[in-house]
């Protein structure tokens, strides 16, 4: 069995964004998921320390638009970021919108 290894060739980061890409195809959607829970869940354990009662939809929304921004730009990257996870993380910051606007003050 030969496995793959991965030779820096002046690609810097980016290459090796492409490399785990190339190894676990699904590497975008596990990011930007372990992304988005760690600051949706950051931010809500937060403001629960600091003020007594943590506000999910705030944390959510918050978290699903730092994500997205984040997989807009690795989408530069050729090949690193779907169109499928690219979509799925923009109607996500869209429904968290929508739930911050029907949510209680």
């Amino acid at each position: 069995m030969v496995y793959t290894t991965y030779s820096d060739s002046g690609q810097g980061i980016g290459g090796l964004f492409l490399y785990a890409k190339s190894i676990v195809p699904f590497y975008d959607s596990i990011l930007f998921g372990v992304i988005l829970l760690i600051i949706t869940f950051s931010l809500y354990f937060i403001q629960e320390q600091k003020r007594g009662k943590g506000d999910f939809t705030v944390s959510f929304a918050v978290g699903c638009t730092v994500t997205t921004i984040l997989a807009v730009i690795l989408s530069m990257l050729a090949g690193f970021t779907s169109a499928m996870t690219l979509g799925i993380l923009i109607a996500l910051t869209i429904l968290s919108y929508i739930m911050l606007f029907f949510s209680d003050p």
